[in-house]
């Protein structure tokens, strides 16, 4: 009940604050803080004073009103890409966001493309790096919501407007990144992968090659009876070794193989371990033997090595 009791007041918020901001000019509904009460030169004159000065949130109104009032003139095509502008140094990312895709609409070959691009992808870094979003992207009211989703969604537009520029790697690259903070394993390596497919010599692609084992590595530590995880880690190893033979990183590469390997190591342990509390010796020596036989390098099989000493059953480098 206090639930609905909040929705229904924060709703009675909303309508109110938009019942307020709204008013009708010329069979038009506008928001009362974008209509123009100057020329578009001196709504346009005192954005860019506001801008120069650093006054974000003047410079975004002022910019907005041209843009809104006067789309068609040079000062309103000029101010569709800078009200994003202001917005977004004002930490408004939701409305910075929201401005430079319609810039991006605007037109098939706008004057700031590549720039309204790259402050997309810097808003989507912003939620990627926990900053919110308001409700209904709503600009009167808080920034309350979380913005992960609005990150892959703005990378992803990202990815999808410009598929082979740097910006796209990038994208790609914290996407992934941005899936992995959120264990969605798949997802992740899903991105690192289409990102060593196409940007095959990118500076990127051999953290690609390493943040690939090192997810593969903690989901074994989640998903202990996965049998293709290893097979996996092992593999993109391979192509790691393949393609950057002379990288330094490849031991770290081949670190977390063997990380890998001691989860698995380690979980055949714990059987043998638990079959041992039971008092059942027989079960044990069957878990340590696997272990022994398919983990040889792993710091686990010296313990299941002891442990079938102290058993009693047979112990040497490929048990039976």
């Amino acid at each position: 009940m206090r639930k609905i009791a909040f929705l229904l007041v924060f709703l009675g918020f909303c309508i109110n604050q938009a019942h307020a901001a709204i008013t009708i000019r010329g069979g038009k509904i506008y928001d009362a803080d974008d209509l123009a009460s100057l020329t578009v030169e001196e709504h346009y004159a005192l954005a860019n004073e506001a801008y120069q000065a650093e006054n974000w949130s003047e410079a975004a109104k002022q910019y907005r009103i041209v843009a809104y009032n006067f789309p068609d003139t040079p000062e309103g095509e000029e101010s569709k890409f800078f009200v994003g502008v202001a917005y977004f140094y004002d930490e408004d990312y939701d409305a910075a966001n929201e401005e430079f895709s319609r810039y991006l609409r605007c037109h098939s070959h706008p004057k700031y493309f590549e720039q309204a691009i790259e402050y997309k992808f810097l808003v989507a870094e912003a939620f990627k790096c926990g900053a919110r979003r308001r409700p209904f992207g709503y600009r009167k009211l808080p920034c309350i919501l979380p913005g992960t989703e609005t990150a892959i969604e703005t990378y992803d537009q990202v990815i999808a407007t410009v598929p082979c520029h740097d910006l796209a790697a990038q994208a790609l690259f914290s996407k992934a990144n941005l899936h992995w903070s959120c264990r969605e394993y798949r997802e992740a390596i899903e991105c690192f992968q289409i990102l060593i497919k196409r940007f095959p010599k990118h500076e990127l692609t051999p953290d690609c090659y390493l943040s690939i084992n090192r997810v593969y590595l903690e989901q074994s530590q989640r998903e202990f009876q996965n049998p293709d995880i290893l097979q996996f880690a092992q593999l993109n190893l391979r192509k790691f070794k393949q393609e950057f033979p002379g990288e330094e990183r490849l031991c770290d590469a081949e670190g977390d193989v063997l990380a890998i390997k001691e989860v698995y190591a380690k979980g055949l342990f714990d059987t043998g371990q638990f079959y041992e509390r039971k008092n059942q010796p027989t079960a044990s020596i069957i878990y340590y033997k696997k272990a022994i036989r398919q983990f040889p390098e792993t710091s686990i099989s010296q313990l299941c090595k002891e442990r079938l000493v102290a058993l009693g059953g047979e112990c040497s480098e490929n048990p039976a």
